[in-house]
C-alpha cells in the first residue's frame, strides 16, 4: 500500500512538471532584463511620493492575444493613486511573446509588476542623467507603432553635441573581450521602438553576431535618445532598424588598440 501511494505521488509530480513544461506565460518581447532596464530609465516617480520616500507596487492586468497584442489594461493594485498611471502608460508600450500551450500561442491574461522604490530610484538618478531631446510636439496617445512608410517624419537620433549614429557608434564602440579573443566580427542588426519621449524599448536582436557584441550593441542603443517620428502634427511611436557593424582591425577605443 505504501508503495502504491509513493507510486502515486511521483505520477502526480511528474504530471504537473509536463504540464508546466507544456505551458509557458507571456514574456516582453525584449526579454525580462532589457524591460526591466527600459522601465528605470523612464519611470517618472511621482515627486510627492519621492519626497516622503513611498515606496510600493503596481500591478497592471492586461490581456494578451495569440499575436502578442496587449489590451485591456487595468490597475489591479497600487501602493500610490499618482503612481497607477504612470505604471499603466508603461506597461502600454511593452510588446509582448503571447503564452503557448504545446508550442501554440493562445489569448491569456496577464499581470505585470511595476515597482517603486524611492531609495533606488534617487541612487539610480544620481549616477546617471536622464537625457532628453528638445521636443515641440505634441504626443500620439493611441500607442501605435507605425512603420518609416506611414510617417511625415522618421525619427532621428538626437546628440548634443550636433553629430551622428555612425559617429556615436564608432566613438563608443568597446569591442568585447570574447569577440576579440575568438576573433569573432559581423554585423548586429537591432529593431527597436522609438517612443513618443524619444526614447528606445522594445529592442529586439534581428541578426546575432555573438561573442559579446549582441550586449554590445544593446548597450549602445539603450543609450541614445531620438526626435520621435511625426504623423498628422503630432509625436508618434514608430518602429526601427540599425545596424552595428563589428570589424577585426577596427579601432577600440576600449583600450586605445587596433583588433
Amino acid at each position: 500500500m505504501k508503495a502504491m501511494k509513493t507510486i502515486f505521488a511521483v505520477a502526480i509530480l511528474f504530471l504537473g512538471l509536463q504540464l508546466n513544461a507544456q505551458n509557458i506565460a507571456p514574456e516582453p518581447i525584449s526579454g525580462k532584463a532589457l524591460t526591466k532596464d527600459y522601465i528605470t530609465q523612464n519611470l517618472i516617480y511621482p515627486q510627492a511620493d519621492l519626497e516622503q520616500g513611498n515606496s510600493g507596487k503596481v500591478i497592471v492586468s492586461l490581456h494578451i492575444d495569440a499575436k502578442g497584442e496587449g489590451s485591456n489594461h487595468v490597475v489591479k493594485s497600487s501602493f500610490s493613486e499618482a503612481a497607477a498611471p504612470i505604471a499603466i502608460d508603461l506597461v502600454k508600450t511593452i510588446l509582448w511573446k503571447p503564452a503557448t500551450r504545446n508550442g501554440i500561442p493562445y489569448d491569456c491574461d496577464h499581470e505585470y509588476e511595476i515597482d517603486f522604490n524611492a531609495k533606488s530610484y534617487k541612487r539610480y538618478w544620481k549616477r546617471h542623467t536622464r537625457l532628453e531631446a528638445p521636443l515641440t510636439l505634441e504626443a500620439d496617445t493611441s500607442y501605435i507603432i507605425y512603420d518609416y512608410k506611414q510617417l511625415n517624419e522618421v525619427a532621428k537620433p538626437y546628440f548634443t553635441d550636433g553629430g551622428n549614429i555612425a559617429n556615436y557608434i564608432y566613438s563608443n564602440l568597446k569591442f568585447p573581450t570574447e569577440a576579440k579573443e575568438r576573433e569573432i566580427q559581423g554585423t548586429v542588426r537591432l529593431s527597436f521602438v522609438v517612443e513618443t519621449n524619444g526614447s528606445v524599448s522594445n529592442i529586439v536582436v534581428v541578426n546575432s553576431v555573438g561573442g559579446g557584441c549582441d550586449n554590445e550593441a544593446i548597450r549602445l542603443m539603450q543609450e541614445t535618445v531620438w526626435i520621435p517620428a511625426e504623423k498628422n502634427g503630432k509625436y508618434v511611436r514608430s518602429r526601427n532598424m540599425q545596424d552595428i557593424t563589428f570589424n577585426i582591425g577596427s579601432h577600440n577605443f576600449q583600450d586605445g588598440n587596433s583588433y
